[in-house]
């Protein structure tokens, strides 16, 4: 069987890691990116963007792969990061955490999310070289 979903866990992973660089930066660098003409990095409703572009890759690559692994953890690993990003909107949506406790949230889910994706990968991989 091929491995259709490769590509997208890589992406997803690749993703994974876009998303890390970007909450450190803007955490860092907060005073000058409205300076450099990047002011769409801290849009409202960017990490909201961010996720639902995260779904449905995520769900289609991890769902695929555990048809052919039968591993659940990587799937449960998966659903586990995506709600931690969700999560992360939703405290800071309500004000209920700080932009800080939103990145440490955020950069949980989506390091949480690319491990899921490696898992996934590797598994897959293993699977196609046993047949």
């Amino acid at each position: 069987m091929p491995l259709r979903n490769a590509p997208i866990d890589r992406l997803a992973i690749a993703l994974s890691g876009v998303c890390a660089v970007h909450c450190v930066l803007v955490v860092a660098a907060v005073t000058a990116i409205p300076i450099w003409g990047l002011g769409w990095l801290t849009a409202p409703h960017f990490h909201e963007w961010f996720l639902a572009a995260a779904l449905t890759p995520s769900g289609f690559a991890l769902l695929s792969g555990y048809r052919r692994h039968r591993r659940a953890a990587v799937v449960v690993m998966g659903s586990l990061a995506l709600s931690l990003m969700a999560l992360a909107i939703t405290l800071s949506t309500l004000e209920v955490v700080s932009e800080n406790g939103e990145s440490a949230l955020t950069l949980s889910g989506v390091t949480l999310l690319a491990l899921a994706h490696w898992r996934n990968l590797r598994l897959g991989h293993r699977g196609h070289a046993a047949h």
